[in-house]
């Protein structure tokens, strides 16, 4: 962000506050090795309570805070900023113990942080295994056809929402996004006039991080596809939120590699006050291994495995009364050739 893009305090919750989603649709000409459209919307946040969420995504974030300016929690705007993944609320009380403390400093900087950290490397290496696990499925029956072909209501929104990630991982890495809305993106030009402010909480392109603004996108929350339902459009949530939008924006850009299991972080030189991010991460995506080396259920456990319980569980817990303890678990995967995030 630039020096006229300064938010003021809790501005980005103005409807006059500028975001962006990225809106996933068939691609209307196939062409082997690339499925889906990519559009990048920009609109006020007051535009995006428009946009409304379909029913199995209001499920999906209902352990997420939404700004209470609808009722409902019914449309994106919602959910705008992003929060990024987001810890229990139990778990919350268990760290900052003593509620009557102003300090929190020694639970944020030693607990906290560290452990968000933690629980994005996890929230990214499940969703690589997911995509492996949706794409596996699909091609061993018609699920891939249909994809393929642009008939995305016959299919079962979970494996469609790992087949689209999955393209979204090569798309990140080859290519620009198909469109933008409004087209003219005026809305992120000129981007150091000061005559023409806007107050905007986006990746512009004079960020590093705009190359990989798709997957960006879709690690914050912030993509979606068109669904109807008795005869009104609604947006579905590709990905549940893991890096909130801040950390998009200001922190992270996004790459992708294919011939690495693990993940890397660079820091970058930046000139102090331009619109760009601290960090290049790269996040790896090899090819899928043979069952020989790991099995489609290993796979398919670790893309499903819940935070709390289970057989890999995140959190600890206490044995006697179940209350939680300050450490974590299973933050990376339990079986090899499985990627780690980078975060």
């Amino acid at each position: 962000m630039t020096a006229t893009d300064l938010l003021k305090p809790g501005q980005w919750y103005d409807d006059e506050t500028y975001y962006q989603i990225l809106l996933v649709a068939p691609r209307q000409k196939i062409t082997e090795g690339k499925y889906i459209e990519a559009t990048i919307v920009t609109k006020k946040r007051g535009e995006f309570k428009k946009y409304f969420l379909d029913k199995k995504t209001q499920q999906n974030l209902r352990d997420y805070s939404p700004i209470n300016d609808d009722i409902n929690h019914q449309s994106i705007a919602c959910y705008l900023p992003s929060l990024g993944v987001v810890f229990p609320k139990v778990f919350i009380d268990a760290l900052f113990i003593e509620k009557s403390s102003q300090n929190h400093s020694i639970e944020i900087n030693n607990f906290y942080e560290p452990i968000r950290t933690l629980l994005h490397t996890r929230k990214i290496s499940q969703l690589i295994a997911k995509t492996w696990h949706c794409y596996i499925k699909a091609k061993t029956s018609d699920l891939w056809y249909e994809f393929v072909h642009g008939k995305w209501n016959d299919i079962d929104s979970d494996i469609l929402d790992g087949l689209i990630a999955r393209e979204i991982f090569f798309f990140a890495q080859k290519s620009s996004p198909d469109n933008f809305v409004p087209n003219n993106l005026d809305t992120y030009y000129p981007l150091n006039n000061k005559s023409n402010q806007k107050t905007r909480f986006l990746i512009l392109p004079s960020s590093k991080a705009w190359q990989g603004i798709t997957l960006s996108l879709l690690m914050a929350g912030q993509a979606y596809y068109e669904i109807e339902q008795d005869g009104e459009t609604y947006y579905h949530q590709i990905c549940q939120p893991i890096l909130s939008t801040g950390e998009i924006v200001h922190k992270y850009g996004i790459e992708v590699t294919f011939n690495k299991f693990e993940g890397d972080i660079k820091e970058l030189k930046v000139d102090p006050g331009n619109s760009s991010i601290a960090y290049q991460a790269t996040i790896p995506y090899p090819p899928i291994p043979s069952e020989i080396n790991l099995s489609l259920e290993n796979i398919t456990k670790w893309s499903q495995a819940k935070d709390e319980d289970g057989d890999f569980p995140f959190y600890q817990k206490n044995e006697d009364d179940q209350s939680y303890l300050i450490g974590v678990e299973y933050f990376s995967p339990p079986y090899p050739y499985i990627p780690l995030s980078c975060t």
